[in-house]
């Protein structure tokens, strides 16, 4: 199949920039920023995709899996898989895998370093700390300053993030296409994805149990046998038990959630977890 290229515009990714700055209204318990995700990729889908109705259920449903990061550097991502998915339409959609391995793998540094900047610290708590403090003073130029002392950079960082991050996809699939590394690179970023995931599971899921069996004079605990089996290992395998439901028996994960939180409440009754 013959290449077609296509022209992405700086209003294409004027249009993304602003889709792509309210990424938060569509927030959800069970994929986070999904939604408005790919509503801020609709028009580069529209354009290169508009001859292939496969290739723009492909990319739908690409990218209305689990997605979750700083709102203020997801923006580098947004733009970067923008750049790879021109790319897949003008290679006949062959880069599916790698564009959502990419896409996982990014998820993790960038919402460290957002964070660290606009969340947990930085520009939130500079803002809210000057702005507070001139208002408490009876200065209501306090609350213009907040705005400003956050909005700004984030602003800033939203705009560069949404071009940058095209310009950096761009470059970085044509050296690796042309280089012949493709496979190396989309096993790389798949490890990395798993790894974020096995992070976030041990982070977020919290499972243990208070049995003992008593044996002589001092009664054998079952969380440290499993602790020392593998630290964490009831979250593991409820993760993994959820994961092979939804994949292998296709639970909707709202029925799951409404089940484990039943037997939760049963099992906890009883003491056993």
């Amino acid at each position: 199949m013959s290449e077609k290229a296509f022209e992405i515009t700086k209003s294409d990714l004027h249009k993304v920039f602003w889709r792509s700055m309210p990424i938060e209204i569509s927030y959800n318990s069970e994929r986070l920023h999904n939604m408005f995700y790919v509503y801020s990729l609709t028009p580069i889908f529209k354009k290169i995709y508009k001859d292939d109705p496969q290739g723009m259920r492909d990319a739908l449903v690409r990218h209305m899996q689990f997605y979750n990061t700083c709102p203020q550097f997801e923006a580098i991502v947004v733009g970067i898989v923008a750049a790879l998915e021109v790319k897949n339409a003008e290679s006949g959609n062959t880069m599916g895998p790698t564009i959502e391995a990419v896409k996982t793998s990014l998820m993790g540094p960038t919402g460290v370093i957002g964070d660290a900047f606009f969340q947990t610290g930085g520009f939130r708590i500079i803002s809210a700390s000057i702005g507070a403090s001139m208002c408490i003073a009876g200065n209501p130029f306090g609350l213009l300053l907040y705005f400003l002392i956050y909005n700004v950079p984030n602003y800033l960082v939203h705009w560069w993030g949404i071009h940058q991050g095209f310009k950096m996809g761009s470059v970085f699939i044509e050296k690796v296409v042309n280089s012949g590394v493709l496979q190396k690179i989309t096993d790389l970023c798949l490890i990395v994805g798993l790894s974020v995931v096995g992070a976030l599971t041990s982070a977020y899921v919290s499972l243990s149990t208070p049995l003992q069996i008593s044996y002589g004079k001092e009664p054998i605990i079952i969380q440290e046998l499993f602790d020392q089996i593998c630290p964490n290992l009831l979250p593991l395998l409820l993760t993994l038990l959820c994961a092979w439901l939804m994949r292998k028996k296709n639970v909707k994960p709202t029925v799951l959630m409404i089940w484990v939180i039943i037997i939760g409440v049963i099992l906890g009754s009883f003491g056993i977890i």
